[in-house]
């Protein structure tokens, strides 16, 4: 997962720990809603996305 707006990536592998980790200690669930937990711009699956 891509942010544009911050510019950073987050390893799919990653997601549910760090997902459980922001809940726990801030009750953000931003990724779960696709949303970068920074910013709050909609993150971008790049395994999705078609290279150019």
């Amino acid at each position: 997962m891509y942010c544009p707006r911050c510019e950073r990536s987050i390893k799919t592998d990653d997601l549910e720990r760090l997902n459980k980790e922001l809940k726990e200690k801030f009750r953000q669930d931003s990724l779960e809603r696709g949303d970068c937990p920074v910013c709050g711009t909609h993150l971008i699956d790049l395994s999705k996305k078609k290279a150019i």
